[in-house]
């Protein structure tokens, strides 16, 4: 069954294990996850009835819902009018795909290497009568490990095919080429990887370093010597003034004041736009411009190895990160396209193509990438600009369709565009209409278009209806195996995890769940069919293709037992500085102070209890540390809804600010949480101030517990090891 997977005793699913929907057996041979089939009574209350399927389908992460075979809603979209956009998705390369790299970068640092070396590279080596392409050559064994596990695993025939990724006609690796490769590797780039990684220790130590030393010195120019060659070797990451390097005054009249003005610029961090705290600077390799260790998403406590890239950089890169835009299709131009191509991929075939077909040929192209497959994909279509699938109230009646059916489907709480604000939702309070959460988003899909493996949103859960066409395969591990997909895919991409640390945020990588079965992480299958839910639960990854041409339309929901969850996304989330899709704190307080049924009574107040010792901890720590001025925030325009808009951001980790923030009297338009407080600038304590939205006794007036009960929370959290962690941070300050 998997890790960490409860055995259920006459499941209520009537698939057989492996089926890959259209009675072929899948041909990876995992495990089927569940599929229900709901009575009409049952249907009859959405929430009612995955809170009864729970506890059977959450150690798989995902299930499939079959609903009764009377319940079956109009499909709203008008193919003649509806346009959408589409995206280009190179599915040869979801796996063997090489970091975002700079060719230009590369030349330029290894022509220092090798000068350091008393060395030049007069041309390229050859290969197979061409030039080999050694930046290629460095990535793809980097994405393998290095040198010495490409050679003692024997991996050179996959550092071919990476090398020869752009070529539609690779021709396999042989013995001899694959020993060319490896003594290629050995005479030109084993030593330059093991310079690369004596500079990655060089610049950590230095920055320990550097932490004791004093940090008002003048800024200016660098002694020349051995310690302004090692800057040059290190690619320019620090700022001038910093890591140790003896600093001297300027003496030189050709420094203007507008240089000096320009290197002051150089200085601010591009996310929380400070020059304080200028040796935890670090320059992206390609613009130049700079951020703090500790602004970075996610954060870093040291230099990376090798080049860095802002995210803006590695997003414009042709050969990075993501997907680019397609061009607009009807929905029955996209229709003609996506058959016509299912049509010629299978043309030499005598007998029509199986699920199981479709799923071997996908998993071909990702894993071989010997030949450029691209398709298109409708992805994220939000359905507030564009149109739903599912009736709505401001929708044509179509012609020859009853208006009291159609009008009985737009208020069907199964109906996507009302499923988040169902009674007993956390969600049904937030005013924003946002695209994927609120508001549905729609998928056209054609052959082999996919969606990575990723796991959603705030850790909601999702629900998936396939309106008509095609199949679409599903892969999942649960949330209770989580980290353990984490290690496995870091494992399987180190190169690119380097590269794009928060890459399972990016949803671009695809990972055969073979590779995670066989690193013993539980994962199951199912296959969708039009007509079928799929609901994917909180923290499950999940990933998956298109067999053809098909629309389906997705939406998250969080009743009650999502909120723990929710907690963990936000604090990830703060991890990597990445803006929440709520704030966690605002939408406790507003539920909180609504109506709320007896099951979700307890997942409430838990998290409520949690958040106000968090609260009381952070104010007591800050007190503490000398910030004793506070002031209140001012009111929302409306307390009983939640949105977005009105709550400030920490500057350092995006956190919503909406229970407290920190400000400083000399950039009162800043402002930090409470646990970012000594990064906001370099002034006194004594020159901050609290600024808060409701005292303790207001927060703890949110549980309806006498005030003598409240002490209990006070004093029941970890306030001994967070005052530990504040103290050694501001040591480090």
């Amino acid at each position: 069954m998997g890790r960490g997977r409860q055995r259920i005793e006459n499941p209520p699913w009537r698939q057989k294990p492996g089926s890959g929907g259209d009675g072929s057996f899948s041909v990876l041979a995992l495990e089927e996850g569940p599929v229900f089939y709901p009575t009409e009574e049952e249907f009859r209350d959405p929430l009612r009835f995955i809170a009864q399927i729970r506890e059977q389908s959450e150690s798989y992460g995902i299930c499939r819902i079959v609903p009764p075979a009377s319940w079956k809603p109009p499909f709203a979209i008008e193919s003649e009018s509806f346009i959408f956009p589409t995206k280009h998705q190179s599915i040869h390369q979801l796996q063997e795909r090489t970091a975002a790299c700079d060719g230009v970068t590369f030349r330029l640092e290894y022509s220092r290497y090798l000068e350091g070396e008393g060395r030049q590279l007069e041309a390229w080596p050859m290969l197979e009568g061409e030039a080999l392409d050694l930046c290629k050559l460095y990535n793809a064994v980097k994405r393998h490990g290095g040198y010495n596990k490409v050679r003692d695993e024997k991996k050179w025939a996959e550092v071919f095919r990476m090398v020869k990724n752009d070529h539609p006609f690779a021709p396999v690796a042989t013995d001899s080429v694959q020993a060319c490769l490896s003594e290629v590797y050995e005479s030109h780039l084993h030593g330059y990887e093991v310079h690369q990684a004596n500079v990655s220790a060089g610049k950590l130590l230095q920055m320990s370093k550097s932490r004791g030393m004093d940090k008002t010195k003048p800024v200016g120019r660098k002694r020349q010597g051995e310690e302004e060659q090692q800057e040059e070797m290190q690619g320019g990451k620090r700022r001038k003034s910093g890591e140790g390097v003896e600093v001297v005054a300027v003496e030189s009249a050709g420094v203007t004041a507008a240089g000096t003005e320009e290197q002051r610029a150089d200085q601010i961090c591009e996310q929380c736009h400070s020059g304080a705290h200028e040796k935890s600077m670090l320059l992206c390799d390609l613009c130049n411009r700079g951020w703090h260790l500790y602004c970075l998403s996610p954060p870093l406590s040291a230099i990376p190895h090798g080049n860095w890239y802002c995210l803006e950089c590695l997003a414009s890169e042709n050969d990075s990160f993501g997907f680019a835009q397609g061009r607009e299709y009807s929905y029955e131009s996209f229709q003609r396209f996506a058959d016509r191509f299912r049509r010629k991929w299978f043309a030499s075939r005598s007998s029509p193509p199986s699920n199981s077909d479709v799923e071997a040929d996908f998993w071909r192209i990702v894993e071989r990438g010997t030949e450029p497959v691209e398709v298109l994909y409708g992805s994220d279509i939000d359905t507030g600009l564009y149109g739903s699938g599912f009736p709505r109230a401001s929708d044509r009646v179509p012609h020859g369709f009853e208006a009291e059916a159609w009008e009985g489907y737009v208020k069907d709480p199964w109906n996507l565009n009302n499923f988040p604000k169902l009674e007993d939702s956390m969600l049904r309070m937030v005013q924003d209409d946002i695209p994927g959460v609120i508001v549905p988003w729609l998928y056209m899909g054609m052959m082999f278009s996919s969606f990575c493996w990723h796991y959603e949103d705030h850790c909601f859960y999702s629900i998936n209806y396939l309106h008509r066409g095609a199949p679409k395969t599903w892969y999942s591990v649960p949330g209770s195996a989580a980290s353990e997909f984490e290690q496995v895919m870091q494992k399987s991409f180190p190169d690119l995890f380097e590269a794009q640390p928060d890459l399972l945020f990016q949803l671009v990588t695809m990972l055969n769940p073979i590779v995670l079965r066989d690193s013993n992480v539980p994962v199951c299958t199912t296959t969708q069919e039009a007509g079928q839910f799929v609901i994917t639960f909180p923290r499950s990854y999940h990933g998956g293709f298109n067999h053809g041409f098909n629309c389906a339309e997705a939406v998250n929901f969080a009743p009650a037992d999502w909120l723990p969850m929710g907690k963990y996304a936000v604090e990830r989330y703060r991890v990597f500085h990445k803006r929440a899709v709520i704030s966690h704190d605002e939408l406790l307080c507003v539920v909180a102070k609504n109506n709320i049924s007896a099951e979700a009574k307890p997942y409430v107040r838990n998290e409520l209890v949690a958040m106000i010792r968090n609260e009381y901890l952070n104010r007591e720590l800050l007190w503490a540390h000398g910030v004793v001025r506070s002031a209140r925030m001012p009111p929302r325009a409306c307390e009983n809804h939640i949105s977005t808009e009105e709550d400030p951001m920490c500057i350092i980790c995006c956190y919503y600010l909406h229970l407290s923030a920190v400000v400083c009297s000399c950039r009162p338009s800043k402002a930090v949480c409470l646990q970012h407080s000594l990064h906001l600038c370099g002034c006194p304590p004594e020159q901050q101030m609290l600024l808060y939205r409701h005292s303790l006794a207001e927060l703890c007036d949110l549980l309806d517990t006498p005030p003598e009960m409240c002490e209990g929370i006070f004093h029941g959290g970890d306030y001994r090891d967070k005052r530990l962690s504040w103290n050694n941070a501001a040591r480090a300050r």
